[in-house]
């Protein structure tokens, strides 16, 4: 395989995750759930005595150091799958940090290297060194997934029973994202490097 090939099988099965998303987006917010959101998060991060409150934020995340769990206004109030989705996974994140959160701050540390690796591999330009550092970062990205599936794993427990099937696939919809990107920019960084050799 040739690096050209190599860099377009990266660029297409990062564009067919993308696609993928987009249509699992399309329709699981139109299947409507049993509870609110937000309403939901509340009331998770309530019984499992975390800590945690919810907020309403520009992002969807979580805050550690607030000890906040952040959904935007379209989540916090959507009645969906895939609104249920969202939460419950940034609720997962907030029940990791009572359980691991040595695991939880040692990843952050490794997704902060990752984005800075990947910033600064960008803003080189197209050079050897620019390449490796881009490559580098895609790796300390990939390192999070154990993480993220974890955070899947412990939302999905807090949801009623009749919601889960279908949260399920919202969220490794979702979730993918965090091996397929590392792993697509990696093979198009491989055949950029191929090519050049």
């Amino acid at each position: 395989m040739s690096g050209k090939d190599l860099a377009l099988l990266g660029l297409f099965l990062v564009a067919g995750h993308f696609l993928h998303r987009a249509l699992v987006y399309w329709r699981y917010r139109k299947v409507e759930a049993p509870l609110e959101a937000g309403a939901f998060a509340e009331e998770a991060l309530r019984r499992y005595l975390t800590g945690f409150r919810v907020r309403v934020g520009r992002r969807n995340g979580v805050r550690f150091g607030e000890r906040e769990v952040r959904l935007t206004e379209a989540v916090m109030r959507g009645r969906s799958l895939y609104h249920l989705a969202v939460a419950a996974h940034e609720v997962g994140h907030a029940l990791q940090w009572r359980a691991r959160e040595e695991l939880v701050r040692n990843t952050q540390a490794a997704l902060t290297l990752g984005f800075g690796l990947l910033v600064l591999g960008f803003l080189l330009g197209p050079t050897e060194l620019s390449a490796l550092m881009v490559f580098g970062g895609y790796g300390f990205v990939l390192l999070s997934l154990p993480l993220e599936l974890d955070a899947n794993r412990r939302g999905l427990e807090a949801l009623p029973p009749e919601v889960r099937e279908g949260v399920k696939r919202v969220m490794t919809a979702l979730t993918a994202s965090y091996l397929v990107v590392p792993l697509g920019g990696m093979l198009m960084v491989a055949g950029w490097l191929m090519g050049r050799s």
